[in-house]
């Protein structure tokens, strides 16, 4: 007896049946999401640029900024300062750029180098002369002044010495003398030779100070500073 295996017949899918068929996405759907995708990308970016922008605005200060070397005690003129736009400077003391105008006229509380920001209390409505002193003019012919510059707010020695051209051996109750003073003012004469220079020396040495001047018979010594 021969056994015949039956060969089972292909199944069929139902034309009527969503079983076992495959679901196809219109081409032009597919585009469109990918549209909407892009789009939403690009929203987010501009989002994160707009934040950057607006920290970067808040972060930026007009702040004074130092345009020459100004030594302590100097006036301050309209091109020693200049108004300059920076980031976060934390720990760095400033002074907002509005207050420019103000400080024109004033003088320098400390040394200030050329290219610094202006620190707060840098620049005040210094009174000269202070309580107590004296402000002298004086005429130095050369060789009774340091050679070179010497910086306004220096403190400085006024030596009392024989006159000009005198005889180098007179004495008298004033030979020898010396004033403390501070520097404030400095400017060649128009004669090219002499140096004009303005003092504060204590009120009660000003008026032998300007008598020696007006004899010919003052030094300036120029000392460390402190």
């Amino acid at each position: 007896m021969t056994n015949v295996l039956a060969t089972p017949a292909p199944v069929r899918d139902d034309p009527g049946s969503d079983t076992g068929s495959v679901q196809r996405v219109d081409p032009r759907l597919r585009r469109r999401r990918t549209h909407i995708l892009g789009a939403v990308a690009l929203l987010v970016v501009a989002g994160l640029a707009a934040v950057f922008v607006v920290q970067q605005l808040q972060t930026q200060n007009h702040v004074i900024q130092v345009r020459a070397d100004i030594p302590r005690g100097a006036v301050i003129k309209p091109t020693d300062l200049a108004e300059v736009t920076v980031g976060s400077v934390p720990g760095v003391s400033t002074v907002p750029g509005d207050q420019i105008a103000s400080l024109i006229g004033q003088r320098a509380t400390l040394d200030l180098a050329k290219g610094s920001l202006l620190p707060t209390g840098g620049i005040a409505a210094v009174t000269v002369p202070a309580q107590g002193r004296s402000l002298v003019g004086i005429r130095l012919d050369p060789g009774r002044m340091v050679i070179g510059d010497v910086a306004v707010g220096s403190k400085v020695r006024i030596v009392v010495t024989a006159p000009l051209n005198g005889d180098p051996a007179f004495k008298d109750a004033n030979s020898g003398r010396q004033f403390p003073a501070v520097l404030v003012e400095s400017t060649p004469a128009l004669d090219g030779a002499a140096t004009l220079i303005n003092v504060q020396v204590a009120q009660k040495d000003a008026s032998l100070v300007a008598q020696l001047a007006a004899t010919n018979r003052i030094a300036v010594i120029q000392d460390p500073q402190s």
